[in-house]
């Protein structure tokens, strides 16, 4: 077979594995918020609605129509396989059928108090400053959160990033952080919530949940978001490392992370590290405080650049596919993994406790792995996890008690720009509606603790999703081809993006940082 055959076979082979999955129930999207006035598209501009049925309408001159569950413009229609179907001319469109929204620009769609939730796979212009020199290294993805100071002070560093992985509505999910702050009781909280990201985020809801902390002790969330009383936290007596002694890179969570370089054959060669703790028995829990590095960041990146001018169409496919096709398009960041973690007593064999797998590069977040330990001799932990994807800041043993129940707070109220915004609130509290925030939009919200003898430790629930924009500088790297293989042999991927990511690792992180979008 010819390589053109051969590119567009793997792209074709793709596009099934996505749409599989079909016939899993997609629900039926909140797309239009029903407020008016609503200003129309510009006339140099045009939607793309992609529908449910895998067809394409793209309008022109639009606008919302009934209660705001409408559509309605002057435009093409095209079948699945985007030839035209019939002439120019007067559509009317349900938002029930329809699997996604694009616009051709961050500004098509505009109105006072309006929000699309679309995908804007716009080819935006030149990117300024560290984003230009390296465009795999720009900021994000996903609401970042800052917890205030008691002196109203916010943070150089986000304490939570929320669902990072959720990068198509289908993907939705909630999302919970250790913030690694205590506040008294029955004192106020302020969290400032950011778009700092080329992205459009939907955020459905955010809580803050608040437990007492033991005397001397934390309160550590488990794998399954459970929250457990930690008495102490142990550090490793021993830890070894590929490069050597790891213990005083693991002893504390204190920002001295542990980090490798990513193998330059294989991005998904794992490693192992090898710890030893004190023997004890009871209920005990192996703490791990880790971030990803920028390796999932610039394979996500890399991806959409894979993508280029298809990205409506590869999202647009997502959402029609359902979580099951939205999973499959991450099978890079899959095949990467977690931190898996086995303990082993005196001479008993290994055995597996769980897996640590908090996505994404910018806030650290700490999880414990509960267990049983016997006491029959020191405690062995051995950490499996895949080169230069793991910022790890510290491993402890953890003595854990009974999970407890948090207090889960609501935002008493929610400020924007100085401003009380009680629609942001109402929608934030009832849940069926998102929140819809663009680059550089920030909002203040602010919770009550309830009384407490003991100081509150304090975690982040968030719940949504959210959507990439594109960027002009990664268009010479489209590839149906590599786009394909991504989707269909990750692990194949992984081995051919593993000198070109090699070339830039050392200079992403520094470039992330220095790109955060603020207004």
């Amino acid at each position: 077979m010819e390589e053109g055959g051969r590119h567009r076979n793997a792209a074709s082979v793709a596009l099934a594995l996505l749409a599989c999955g079909c016939a899993i129930g997609v629900r039926e999207p909140q797309l239009h918020e029903p407020v008016v006035p609503f200003t129309a598209a510009p006339a140099d501009s045009e939607l793309k609605v992609h529908m449910k049925s895998g067809e394409l309408v793209v309008l022109r001159h639009w606008q919302a129509a009934g209660s705001g569950d409408r559509l309605t413009g002057e435009g093409q229609a095209y079948t699945v396989t985007r030839e035209k179907r019939g002439a120019p001319g007067r559509h009317d469109i349900a938002l029930a059928e329809v699997a996604l929204v694009e616009t051709n620009s961050p500004e098509t769609v505009t109105s006072a108090g309006l929000a699309i939730i679309v995908a804007t796979t716009t080819v935006l212009g030149g990117i300024t400053g560290y984003c230009a020199i390296n465009p795999k290294g720009c900021f994000g993805s996903c609401p970042t959160f800052y917890v205030l100071t008691l002196d109203g002070r916010e943070p150089e560093r986000p304490q939570a990033e929320g669902f990072s992985e959720s990068i198509a509505r289908v993907l939705e999910a909630r999302d919970l952080d250790a913030l690694e702050v205590a506040r008294p009781g029955g004192t106020d909280v302020a969290i400032v919530m950011r778009n700092e990201a080329l992205e459009t985020h939907a955020v459905r809801r955010v809580r803050l949940l608040a437990a007492p902390r033991p005397p001397g002790g934390r309160v550590l969330a488990g794998a399954d978001d459970r929250l457990y009383p930690a008495r102490a936290l142990l550090p490793p007596l021993e830890c070894l490392a590929p490069e050597g002694d790891c213990r005083e890179a693991l002893a504390a969570t204190d920002g001295t992370a542990r980090v490798s370089p990513a193998d330059g054959g294989d991005l998904a060669t794992r490693e192992v590290v090898e710890l030893v703790f004190p023997a004890g028995r009871g209920s005990r829990g192996v703490a791990v405080a880790a971030r990803q590095t920028l390796l999932s960041t610039f394979l996500f990146y890399q991806t959409m650049a894979y993508v280029g001018r298809s990205a409506g169409e590869f999202l647009a496919t997502l959402e029609r596919g359902g979580p099951e096709a939205g999973r499959r398009a991450l099978g890079m960041a899959r095949v990467l993994g977690g931190i898996d973690v086995e303990v082993a007593e005196g001479d008993s064999p290994w055995r597996a406790i769980g897996s640590f797998d908090e996505a994404g590069p910018i806030a650290g977040d700490r999880r414990v792995l509960p267990f049983e330990a016997s006491g029959s001799g020191p405690l062995r932990v051995r950490l499996r996890l895949t080169r230069g994807h793991w910022r790890l800041d510290s491993v402890t043993l953890a003595d854990l008690g009974e999970p407890v129940l948090p207090f889960r707070l609501e935002p008493l109220f929610v400020e924007r720009g100085g401003q009380r915004d009680e629609g942001a609130r109402t929608r934030l509290l009832e849940g069926a509606r998102h929140v819809v925030t663009h680059p550089g939009d920030a909002y203040r919200l602010t919770f009550r603790l309830p009384p407490s003898e003991q100081p509150l430790e304090l975690f982040l629930e968030s719940e949504g999703f959210y959507y990439e924009w594109m960027r002009g500088e990664w268009l010479a790297e489209e590839d149906s081809a590599m786009a394909a293989l991504a989707l269909v042999d990750p692990a194949g991927a992984l081995r051919r993006l593993a000198p070109a990511y090699k070339t830039q690792e050392g200079r992403l992180e520094q470039a992330f940082w220095a790109s955060r979008f603020r207004k």
